[in-house]
C-alpha cells in the first residue's frame, strides 16, 4: 500500500513539472511589451520648408516611397511642400499651421505611433520655411504634444543648426528625435549639384535594412563623417535623443528586395569642391 502511495504521488508530482516545464517552453507564450513595433501603425508627415533647389522634396519623396514599402499605409502619410508644383499633386503648403492640421487628420491613436520628417534650410532659432517664421523647438514641441500626445515619436529634422531641436523643450520619454547637426554646427550637402543633402542621403540608403532607430544614428554619424572629410568640412555632429520609453523601438520593418536592389542601382550623388552649407540663409 505504502508502494502505491508512493508510485501516485512521484507520478503526479513528474506530471507537474512536465507542465510547468511545457508552459514555460511554448514559443510565443509570454506576452509581448506594449510598444512592439508590429503592433503599431505608423502614421508619418513629411514636410519641406524650401523649394529653392530640389534636394528637400527630393528626399521627402524618396524617404515617402521607403516608408510605404516598409509597410507604412500610404494612407497614413501626409505631404507638405513649398513647391506650387508639389502642391498641385496633393502636398499641402508648408506651414507650422498645415503641420499641426497633417497629424490631426491622420488621428493619431492608441496603437498608433508618429513618424515626422522635416528638411530645409535652419538657423539658431529653429527650422527654415520660405516666406513664413521659422518652427522654433517650442512650437514643434506644443504641436506634437497635442496631435501625438505620449504616443511613440519618431522626429527626424535635416537642417543646420538643427540639434537645437534635442533641447530640454523636445524632450519626452516617448519621443526619438534625430537631427543633422549640432545646434552650433551648418550641415552640409545642400547644392543643385546633389540630389540629396548628406544627412538625408544617409538617412535614405540607411533606413531599408536597419533594425532600430538606435542603430540608425549611429550609422548615419558614421555616414555623414565619410563625407564631410572627402569635402574637407567642419563636422556637422549629428545629434539625437532617445526617450527612456522608446529608446530602443524599432523601425517598422525592413524593407523588400527588390527596393533595396533598386536603391542599390541610384546614381550617387554628385559632390562639389564648394558646395554652400545646408541651411545658409541668403
Amino acid at each position: 500500500m505504502r508502494f502505491l502511495t508512493l508510485f501516485f504521488f512521484v507520478l503526479s508530482f513528474a506530471k507537474f513539472g512536465c507542465e510547468a516545464a511545457l508552459a514555460q517552453s511554448v514559443p510565443g507564450s509570454q506576452q509581448a511589451p506594449p510598444e512592439e513595433t508590429s503592433t503599431l501603425t505608423w502614421k508619418a508627415a513629411l514636410m519641406t520648408g524650401d523649394d529653392s533647389i530640389d534636394a528637400f522634396d527630393n528626399a521627402r519623396k524618396t524617404l515617402k516611397n521607403e516608408f510605404v514599402d516598409m509597410g507604412v499605409s500610404l494612407d497614413n502619410i501626409k505631404e507638405l511642400s513649398m513647391n506650387p508644383h508639389e502642391q498641385k499633386h496633393g502636398s499641402l503648403p508648408s506651414s507650422a499651421v498645415n503641420l499641426a492640421g497633417a497629424l490631426r487628420e491622420l488621428s493619431i491613436g492608441d496603437q498608433d505611433a508618429c513618424l515626422i520628417h522635416m528638411t530645409s534650410h535652419g538657423s539658431p532659432q529653429g527650422f527654415y520655411l520660405r516666406n513664413a517664421p521659422p518652427i522654433t523647438p517650442q512650437m514643434l514641441n506644443k504641436i506634437l504634444d497635442l496631435e501625438c500626445s505620449e504616443r511613440p515619436t519618431v522626429v527626424l529634422i535635416s537642417a543646420c543648426y538643427s540639434g537645437v531641436f534635442v533641447g530640454p523643450s523636445m524632450q519626452k520619454k516617448n519621443r526619438i528625435i534625430l537631427t543633422a547637426a549640432r545646434q552650433d554646427r551648418t550641415s552640409f550637402g545642400c547644392s543643385t549639384e546633389n540630389q540629396y543633402t548628406y544627412w538625408d542621403s544617409c538617412v535614405i540608403d540607411s533606413l531599408p535594412t536597419t533594425e532600430s532607430w538606435k542603430s540608425l544614428y549611429g550609422i548615419i554619424q558614421r555616414c555623414v563623417q565619410t563625407k564631410e572629410s572627402q569635402g574637407h568640412f567642419k563636422p556637422s555632429l549629428p545629434q539625437a535623443y532617445f526617450g527612456e520609453q522608446v529608446s530602443d523601438l524599432k523601425i517598422p520593418k525592413t524593407v523588400t528586395a527588390d527596393f533595396n536592389a533598386e536603391l542599390s542601382s541610384r546614381p550617387s550623388e554628385t559632390r562639389s569642391g564648394s558646395l554652400p552649407l545646408t541651411g545658409t540663409l541668403r
